[in-house]
């Protein structure tokens, strides 16, 4: 019984001192936070990636767009003149909504595609020159940890860097 309560006793300094010493090396660490999604919204290059989606892709987003608002425009003809027309207008009618729904989805599919495999290209570009300006932020400034905003339940306002990160990275 004797030894099992020192060995308690011992056990209980050990992970005292182990506590202590975490809390000393935690108060040492210089630590600071970036708010990723704010700097990405802040960025030029984020507006300018916008404007080179929008030039590779707008042809084609508008043509989907005018085929999209001529299939409705037929729906609705359709539904507001069809019984007024004879037959042959009305299966006319249906027939072109048909073949126009197809051409959209031969257009739509693979625009989507496309654009997303493009968004996701350029958001990495971005993410990769955030995170390049947060590594220099934190070289500069001597921070031992920087965290993502989000991670962060509670953080003083003291500890954000976002607009140092926004700062260097708008200069990339």
């Amino acid at each position: 019984m004797m030894i099992n309560k020192n060995i308690f006793k011992t056990a209980m300094v050990l992970v005292t001192g182990l506590l202590m010493t975490a809390t000393v090396a935690a108060k040492e660490m210089k630590i600071g936070y970036v708010d990723v999604q704010a700097v990405a919204s802040q960025l030029p290059q984020a507006t300018a990636m916008q404007k080179t989606i929008r030039s590779e892709f707008g042809s084609r987003m508008e043509a989907v767009e005018k085929l999209q608002k001529d299939i409705g425009f037929n729906i609705e003809k359709l539904r507001r003149d069809g019984p007024t027309m004879s037959q042959q207008q009305q299966d006319d009618l249906k027939e072109t909504v048909n073949k126009q729904r197809q051409q959209y989805e031969q257009l739509a599919g693979p625009l989507q595609e496309d654009l997303r495999a493009r968004q996701t290209e350029e958001r990495n570009k971005l993410l990769g020159l955030i995170q390049s300006a947060i590594e220099e932020v934190a070289a500069r400034d001597k921070y031992d940890l920087i965290l993502n905003a989000s991670a962060a339940l509670y953080a003083k306002p003291e500890y954000d860097i976002t607009s140092s990160v926004t700062s260097v990275a708008s200069k990339k």
